[in-house]
């Protein structure tokens, strides 16, 4: 079910699910969306913290129902990942969320959710920039937001319904390169490959059939990306797949940057046959980033490097 897009006015509610967050970034991100003429407002338990987790359990899922039931908000968004929404899929209501549908933004560790949310309640989510984690952060001199413009207009294109039945923009300079040509058309599912992969064996496993795939990752050395890879593969995760599209694949090592996309594409045109693959799209935790819905019906086609979504029912 595609929710009904943001307007300007809209009430946002914030919360987290996963780790804990600073007041101070999610001011800033407030302030961004402030300017944009969105109203932010905090669930009861945003800005718990523990160990590692922000609040109990049942206080991280109470939020989210709460968030998707009252409608005094239009929409939700994420002020981080983290790690710790795996430990709420078995605490949520889907068939009450099934029947509130609104805009809800995360990215990351939130990939847990927003699997679940399309496998159980069928929902199409919205995988993208963050609130504290996002548009929270320092902004660079001369600009009013933590994001880089390409993402930031991404954002509100794609939440606004602007950016639907049409190739979704590249930045200045940029293409996606085809690992394995061909068209794929199905639906668009995926997020962090690492919280994909800690999904196997349980009821939330993901599974690709007649799918493209959407899959990034940050700070896996080569060898963990081809492990997880594999694990999917061998679990069965892949089969029936009709294409998949990589975006970064970010290391941070004394100082520099790789990025293993390149191996992720060779690793999966081995391992899958006549399947599409394009890699290089503007998509994970580093450099400009889509904001796209997982769940919604897309278009790939690497001979045109273009990418495109469409909006349903």
């Amino acid at each position: 079910m595609t929710p009904e897009p943001l307007t300007k006015g809209a009430t946002l509610a914030t919360l987290s699910p996963a780790g804990p967050v600073g007041d101070e970034e999610v001011r800033r991100g407030a302030a961004v969306l402030g300017r944009e003429g969105y109203k932010v407002l905090r669930m009861p338990h945003a800005l718990r913290r523990g160990q590692y987790l922000a609040g109990t359990d049942e206080q991280r899922a109470s939020d989210i129902m709460d968030a998707f039931c009252d409608t005094t908000y239009d929409g939700i968004i994420c002020t981080r990942g983290g790690y710790g929404t795996l430990r709420l899929l078995d605490k949520l209501d889907y068939d009450t969320l099934s029947r509130h549908p609104k805009p809800f933004i995360g990215f990351s560790d939130i990939t847990a959710l927003q699997t679940a949310l399309y496998q159980r309640a069928g929902l199409i989510t919205f995988t993208g920039p963050q609130l504290a984690r996002g548009f929270g952060y320092e902004a660079k001199e001369g600009s009013l937001s933590g994001l880089d413009s390409f993402s930031h207009t991404c954002w509100f294109e794609m939440l606004e319904g602007h950016a639907w039945d049409k190739p979704l923009p590249l930045p200045e300079g940029w293409s996606l390169t085809t690992v394995c040509e061909g068209e794929a058309h199905g639906p668009l599912l995926g997020g962090n490959l690492a919280v994909l992969t800690g999904l196997c064996g349980t009821p939330w496993a993901p599974r690709f059939s007649g799918a493209i795939a959407l899959l990034e990752e940050i700070d896996e050395p080569p060898y963990r990306v081809d492990r997880m890879l594999t694990q999917l593969h061998l679990s069965g995760a892949f089969e029936g797949m009709k294409g998949i599209v990589l975006g970064s694949f970010a290391q941070h090592v004394k100082g520099d940057r790789l990025d293993w996309a390149t191996l992720a594409g060779e690793l999966l045109s081995e391992k899958l046959n006549d399947v599409p693959i394009v890699r290089g799209a503007p998509y994970g935790h580093v450099g400009p980033c889509w904001t796209l819905p997982l769940g919604a019906e897309a278009d790939l086609d690497t001979n045109a490097g273009t990418l495109l979504v469409k909006r349903g029912q």
